[in-house]
């Protein structure tokens, strides 16, 4: 008992959040350690220092105090450790130690509430269907999940990632929905982490679709269980870690950023129109300054006169090129972008929008750009926020300038040129093991009937199949 305490006090530099107590039960010491800012003192007062004395009351003769502890203590958690390492692992997630003369070690959960409570969700809002979200907390987060998922076949494999920080970490899956050979693909990337901590589940999204060398996501990050819970029945697997209130969803194709839960509250003829919106502004967002540039620099004679001679003459004090025009414009843009996602929420509208509004008349008043080129980035920029997951908006942020390069060296023929080797490029990604522009490429009839056009939900039996992802 004494060597474990000394060399306890020894790593932790005699720290003075971890608590020391001594105590005799029946003439048999024990040693009860806990952390101060991570244990509940009322907890180990109310139940086991209580316990602890009824028991020393109960029993005068020589008896297994050990055992008669860890059966008559009152706290229903107790668990047997066997290692050093274990027992400051247990010390440091809150539990309180109680170490025996004869080297038995006991942990009892004793953790205080240091999280907050559950709230809207605030990042993805929801304006029909559940109002909950995840906290900081993974066991609240795996309650949320499994209270809509009441069945056995819900598996969860847990992970400690971090050398310091020693993060649990879970797979969770619906075990007959899913491809024994994917589990053990992602269980052997979740496996093989080893750095000195997680802070945020970013860390393993980026650690794990390392191989995946695409600007766009391959895998959605989201704080709503019910969109994890439709993943799940979906047949993906959801990676959630402590401390952080998003989960990662994978693998994630393309069209499953144009879907979501709300989209199930609607009929399916004005969810179709609804997705239709948001392929349009996709490709909005990404070709509009691409073609007003291939259109004012080479290829005028597609537009009527009387436009192309007002936009000549919106232009005739514009010092730059139409590409530098359109740069500035959306450089401006991505600067009140960024300003607004940093400061606080009470100004941000605000200041975004006396921002947009100021720059942009500034900038036609003093002829930096012309007032057809604050429409099209206006345009631009309202197409991209119809999307909530930022990845996606990095995304068309590149590929709108590769497309503007394009339309600079050749026109409406280098827009073209560079469509075809964009889909090219989505065409060859793998989102783990399936491919990125499922169902359209290859051609998945099943999932067709929820992609662009959502057919009507039938009632079907169900069956125990699996998903497989090949390539």
């Amino acid at each position: 008992m004494d060597k474990l305490i000394n060399k306890l006090k020894t790593d932790t530099n005699n720290l003075s959040d971890i608590i020391y107590r001594y105590k005799y039960i029946n003439n048999t010491k024990i040693c009860i350690i806990y952390s101060d800012s991570l244990s509940s003192s009322d907890k180990i007062s109310d139940f086991i220092i209580e316990s602890l004395d009824k028991i020393d009351i109960r029993y005068k003769k020589d008896v297994d105090i050990y055992s008669i502890i860890k059966n008559d203590i009152e706290n229903f958690k107790v668990q047997e450790l066997t290692t050093y390492q274990d027992m400051c692992y247990y010390i440091n997630s809150g539990f309180t130690i109680i170490i025996f003369e004869d080297n038995k070690i006991l942990a009892l959960e004793t953790k205080k509430n240091l999280s907050r409570s559950i709230t809207n969700p605030l990042t993805e809002n929801s304006y029909r269907g559940p109002m909950d979200c995840f906290i900081e907390e993974i066991q609240t987060n795996i309650g949320l999940i499994k209270r809509r998922i009441k069945d056995n076949n819900l598996w969860i494999k847990e992970y400690k990632i971090g050398t310091y920080t020693q993060t649990k970490t879970n797979l969770i899956y619906i075990n007959n929905l899913v491809e024994e050979s994917f589990i053990k693909l992602v269980d052997s990337k979740l496996s093989n982490i080893n750095i000195k901590g997680i802070v945020t589940i970013g860390s393993i999204k980026n650690l794990i679709q390392k191989e995946n060398k695409t600007i766009f996501p391959t895998i959605i990050t989201t704080e709503r269980p019910d969109l994890v819970v439709t993943a799940l029945l979906k047949g993906k697997v959801v990676i959630m870690c402590d401390n952080d209130p998003f989960a990662l969803i994978l693998p994630s194709t393309l069209n499953d950023f144009f879907i979501t839960t709300e989209d199930n509250f609607s009929k399916s003829i004005n969810v179709s129109f609804t997705r239709i919106i948001r392929y349009l502004a996709f490709f909005i967002s990404l070709l509009t300054p691409a073609l007003y540039i291939a259109i004012t620099t080479y290829n005028q004679e597609i537009i009527p006169t009387e436009l192309m001679i007002n936009i000549a003459s919106q232009r005739e004090s514009v010092p730059f090129s139409a590409f530098i025009e359109a740069a500035i414009m959306i450089f401006a843009f991505e600067i009140l972008r960024e300003s607004d996602l940093k400061i606080p929420s009470f100004a941000s509208s605000a200041i975004s929008i006396v921002g947009a509004l100021i720059l942009g008349e500034a900038a036609v008043n003093a002829g930096i750009v012309s007032p057809i080129m604050i429409i099209v980035i206006a345009i631009t920029a309202i197409s991209s926020l119809t999307f909530t997951e930022p990845e996606i908006i990095n995304g068309l942020r590149w590929y709108r300038l590769f497309f503007m390069i394009g339309a600079t060296i050749l026109g409406l023929y280098g827009t073209v040129i560079a469509f075809i080797l964009f889909i090219i490029r989505l065409s060859s990604i793998n989102s783990f093991t399936e491919p990125y522009l499922v169902p359209f490429a290859p051609t998945n009839i099943q999932k067709l009937k929820n992609s662009i056009i959502k057919f009507p939900i039938k009632n079907k039996e169900v069956k125990n199949e699996k998903t497989t992802y090949s390539n």
